[in-house]
């Protein structure tokens, strides 16, 4: 629980945050990539087909190999934003964000009254009870990030009026999707994207938020350089899905290789 004071120790000593995303059901993999030297894990609802309790086993696994879990939202939803926070995690990732009255909208859902709409009742994000209910109320803007995903071009062009939402801690760009509002779906290597990039990392930084992106399973050492001199503090490196394939076909081809080589 509350693994989020490790992260900000380390962006205060200016470490870089690594982390991987979780679409399979099994927690045993939340807890092997906190193992793994992860320091979040993504637990993905929007892509992964999830319920409820695999999120809470996924958190509980997170957490207990070390690890913060962030649960990424199927969507900007009151509802499912309530119910995730009541399981205890440590960050809160909203999809499509596209403008200002979005930001709001995702920071009042995950905040109590006066400053939002999210209803009482935390269950294991207070340890079911054991924690003092009104330090909780007290410290939880500070124990729960706000993160919002910048991956359309209607939020890079509203990106001043959304980061000057209060509340919100981070954003997370998605090239993926950005690409594709931009009508050049997966074509990230163009001096509009990495122009599109630059506005964002640097308003980002301006306004103080930590910056994040997801990348590939794979990615090259150059292009997590070239992310990492645009500012980013936080890298999602892949997912498991890819993992577990891309190591399957790596010693697949391996073991062909091998057996057509022989002399």
């Amino acid at each position: 629980m509350f693994q989020l004071e490790k992260i900000k120790k380390k962006l205060e000593e200016q470490e870089l945050l690594v982390g991987a995303n979780v679409l399979f059901d099994d927690s045993d993999i939340s807890e092997l990539f906190g193992f793994a030297g992860c320091d979040y894990v993504w637990i993905d609802l929007e892509h992964a087909p999830l319920n409820p309790k695999d999120v809470e086993r996924h958190i509980i696994g997170a957490h207990a190999g070390g690890a913060a879990a962030f649960v990424r939202l199927p969507w900007n939803d009151m509802v499912m934003a309530k119910q995730i926070l009541d399981m205890g995690p440590d960050g809160i990732i909203v999809p499509l964000i596209r403008s200002a009255k979005d930001a709001r909208d995702a920071v009042e859902f995950c905040s109590y009254p006066p400053k939002g709409v999210r209803g009482w009742n935390p269950i294991r994000a207070v340890e079911y009870g054991c924690v003092d209910a009104n330090w909780y109320i007290e410290h939880v803007d500070s124990l729960i990030w706000k993160i919002l995903m910048i991956e359309h071009i209607d939020a890079v062009e509203d990106l001043e009026q959304i980061l000057a939402v209060p509340g919100i801690d981070g954003i997370m760009i998605g090239p993926s999707d950005l690409t594709g509002s931009m009508g050049c779906l997966l074509q990230n290597d163009t001096p509009e994207f990495w122009g599109m990039i630059q506005r964002i990392t640097q308003l980002a930084k301006a306004a103080g938020k930590v910056i994040g992106v997801a990348l590939p399973a794979d990615s090259s050492r150059e292009t997590l350089g070239k992310w990492m001199d645009y500012g980013v503090q936080m890298v999602s490196v892949g997912q498991d899905a890819n993992f577990l394939a891309n190591t399957v076909r790596r010693n697949v081809q391996m073991a062909r290789e091998a057996f057509t080589e022989r002399d």
